[in-house]
């Protein structure tokens, strides 16, 4: 599961279920801004790391970066890229991914300003070569596998050369970054009239796919959005058992969701979502009687 300030309660409840975290350390930190140096600038919420600690033993841990904008023409923030390093050596990430889509939006005097929801990038020669740049530092920073993650988007850039499947495929074959493919992110763009789901699992190479995201979200302002907010539609599940079957590379399944919904989900729902996800996990080599079985799940929710 993505790790949030009750994953240490869900754990407590279901510690059979829970086998890996995903941490975002840009939680586990203060940034106060590129004009403060050293110490000054990255402040660490030591009693949130201890308690992430404890829950986490005995399970695999690995990091998922939302604070690097890595696809953006701005220069790669070096000293974060330390403190990323310095929580990975810490915590063992297994492994490391951020978002292929940009986040930073430096504006007047607010440091490290996020733009709320992650903007497309340009699937173009250029914005592969400044990736794959700040991919290689971010490795030999890290010492950690790197993976990216498709993104869900409102408004697509049109008519660029490549589209994110062949993007992602190019990353792989040419940078040796895997793909971390969150399922609701493509569900995301669909729903909001981005690219059919199907058409663009047929073009991404199964081979690239290290990391599975689940999730949930709702209706916000006429658009759906990707608010960690519920569980995994049935659409979603569909996609998951569609791929399944091709996947060799597969490290992990993680299920997102925001600490802020964690009443409406509840310790019972989160639940039977990590069971359907073990079923998932299993499906790989038994996809369509493991598709049966966890889609009939939800007519007893």
């Amino acid at each position: 599961m993505l790790y949030n300030p009750v994953a240490p309660s869900i754990i407590d409840y279901a510690p059979e279920l829970v086998e890996y975290v995903e941490v975002i350390p840009d939680r586990l930190w203060y940034d106060f801004g590129p004009g403060e140096t050293g110490s000054a600038r990255f402040r660490r919420v030591h009693g949130a790391i201890e308690e992430l600690k404890r829950a986490a033993d005995g399970r695999i841990v690995a990091g998922h970066g939302i604070g690097l904008s890595l696809p953006s023409a701005i220069p790669i923030d070096l000293a974060q890229v330390d403190q990323v390093a310095s929580l990975a050596r810490e915590l063992d990430f297994q492994w490391y991914s951020e978002h292929l889509s940009v986040f930073i939006v430096p504006k007047g005097s607010v440091p490290n300003s996020q733009a709320g929801l992650g903007m497309p990038a340009p699937y173009d020669s250029e914005t592969f070569n400044l990736l794959a740049s700040k991919l290689r530092i971010l490795r030999q920073a890290t010492g950690c596998d790197l993976m990216m993650e498709n993104g869900s988007f409102f408004a697509p850039i049109p008519d660029m050369p490549m589209n994110e499947p062949q993007f992602l495929n190019r990353l792989y074959e040419r940078a040796g970054c895997g793909t971390l493919l969150d399922l609701h992110n493509l569900y995301v763009t669909w729903r909001n009239g981005g690219p059919d789901p199907a058409a663009y699992l047929g073009e991404l190479n199964p081979d690239c796919v290290h990391e599975i995201h689940l999730g949930g979200g709702d209706m916000m302002a006429g658009f759906y959005a990707d608010s960690h907010s519920n569980v995994t539609p049935r659409d979603v599940w569909a996609y998951a058992y569609a791929i399944a079957p091709t996947l060799r590379n597969v490290r992990a399944i993680t299920f997102e969701f925001h600490e802020s919904y964690f009443e409406k989900i509840r310790l019972q729902g989160l639940a039977a979502e990590f069971e359907r996800m073990h079923l998932l996990a299993d499906a790989v080599d038994s996809a369509p009687a493991y598709e049966e079985v966890c889609l009939s799940s939800f007519s007893r929710l």
